[in-house]
């Protein structure tokens, strides 16, 4: 099973619906998370800028401006983690305490990126901000400014947990949705495979019910219902046709078998013999239908299968064209078959069946194309898919004819003076249907092709 294939289960895409419905759910709600635990974090940072300034203006207040020179000088110099700055100015703008000389007092919160402080720019990473203030005191100004290094290192921490989270969920997502679709699947072939053996003949196969019951089960439980009344009406409408046929036909035997009697008897009355031989051809062709309805019945029971072998369609031509040329010749047709520039193909079948399916397409032509006909044998494709047709350059067909055609005693002729029983191509299609082959009726211009195409060797 490739990936387009995945990607058309339906269960595969709604997992994946579901995963990427979770996955913006998460993406907007971390992005949320993030954006509010950032400015928490940036409030803290104020927060404590805020009551670190405080405390150096009540230094200011109650010792006055050399004391708050000291303390600042002091702290600049214990710190350690390079994450805070410092300045004091004079009232002369001359920066006299502090780790850092060359900032201008500004208004209000400023962030300061660290690249731009040269005194403490080889320190901590390029990265960093600080959240800056600058305030008056009693003779000069006092910056007081604080790292984002936390809330930097903080969203990290979220992006990163975001970023595992969603390819976890994508995996998982995607994953079940796989793992859910080759057991949906299995389902499903189990269900096409059975559908396909009764397309074949085989009424009998039912998809299997597993324990618990899936929900696929209950949808199999109906096709197994519709199957078995299926295999009850057609074994039934076979069985009928079956019985209908044998009854009347033995009958119909014996008739013949009296008529011929007659007809011995009455051989010094030419006018009474020739009655009772017309009604011998017509007994013949009775029978004859029932002998082909027969032959249709086995045909669809699909019972003919177990004889399968290994057989070459030139082979098969080959017998049908010997057995038919004097027919074909005597009736003032052409037949063209050359076997030596055919290809050898070879499928798995009946031998008797395809001649017979040749002979009934050859007959078909002999008795519905004027003498002169061509009618031309032939075999195309590759191993893969073998083709045999049987073109002629006669009438041919109409186009909305190429279905009907197929069907039991329909016969293009309303009034039926041809001779014939109707069945000669419902027994090619019975017999192609056996193979699993497809008959195809074509415009030879003029004329009609018949192409049977067989399915790749198994």
């Amino acid at each position: 099973m490739t990936i387009r294939d995945l990607f058309r289960r339906t269960q595969v895409r709604s997992a994946v619906a579901f995963t990427l419905i979770i996955t913006v759910s998460v993406t907007v709600l971390f992005a949320v998370l993030i954006a509010n635990l950032a400015d928490g974090l940036e409030e803290g940072v104020r927060a404590r800028i805020v009551h670190t300034r405080d405390a150096l203006l009540a230094i200011d207040r109650r010792y006055g401006f050399d004391e708050l020179v000291s303390v600042v000088t002091d702290e600049a110099e214990s710190v350690r983690d390079t994450d805070s700055i410092f300045a004091v100015e004079d009232a002369n703008g001359t920066v006299v305490a502090g780790n850092i000389r060359t900032e201008r007092p500004f208004e209000g919160w400023r962030a300061l990126e660290r690249s731009h402080l040269p005194d403490i720019a080889g320190n901590g990473t390029g990265r960093d901000r600080f959240f800056a203030l600058w305030t008056p005191v009693s003779k000069g100004m006092l910056l007081i400014g604080r790292s984002d290094r936390e809330v930097r290192q903080a969203r990290l921490i979220l992006m990163r947990s975001l970023g595992w989270g969603l390819l976890a969920t994508v995996v998982l997502g995607v994953g079940s949705g796989i793992y859910l679709a080759r057991g949906a699947q299995k389902r499903i072939d189990s269900i096409a495979q059975t559908l396909s053996a009764v397309s074949a003949g085989a009424l009998d196969k039912r998809v299997p019910i597993k324990l618990p019951q899936h929900d696929l089960d209950e949808v199999s439980e109906r096709i197994n219902a519709m199957l078995t009344q299926l295999e009850r009406l057609v074994l039934n409408a076979n069985q009928s046709s079956t019985d209908i046929a044998h009854d009347l036909k033995r009958p119909m035997t014996r008739l013949r078998q009296q008529l011929e009697s007659a007809c011995e008897a009455e051989a010094e009355n030419p006018g009474i013999r020739q009655v009772l031989e017309h009604a011998i051809e017509e007994v013949d062709s009775i029978v004859s239908t029932f002998e082909a309805l027969l032959n249709i019945g086995q045909l669809e029971a699909g019972d003919r299968r177990a004889r399968f072998v290994d057989i070459d369609l030139r082979r098969v031509l080959g017998d049908a064209s010997e057995a038919y040329a004097p027919v074909i010749e005597d009736s003032g047709f052409k037949l063209v078959w050359d076997e030596a520039q055919a290809s050898a193909l070879t499928i798995r079948g009946d031998h008797e069946l395809l001649v017979q399916l040749v002979a009934n397409l050859i007959e078909n032509v002999i008795q519905h194309c004027p003498p002169g006909t061509s009618i031309q044998l032939a075999l195309s494709g590759s191993q893969r898919r073998p083709i045999l047709t049987v073109a002629d350059n006669g009438p041919g067909i109409p186009g909305d004819e190429h279905e009907n055609v197929f069907r039991r005693f329909y016969r293009l002729e309303r009034e039926r003076t041809t001779p014939g029983h109707g069945l000669g191509l419902s027994l090619v299609r019975a017999i192609t249907d056996l193979h699993g082959a497809t008959v195809d009726l074509t415009d030879n211009g003029p004329g009609l092709k018949v192409s049977i195409t067989f399915p790749q060797r198994s």
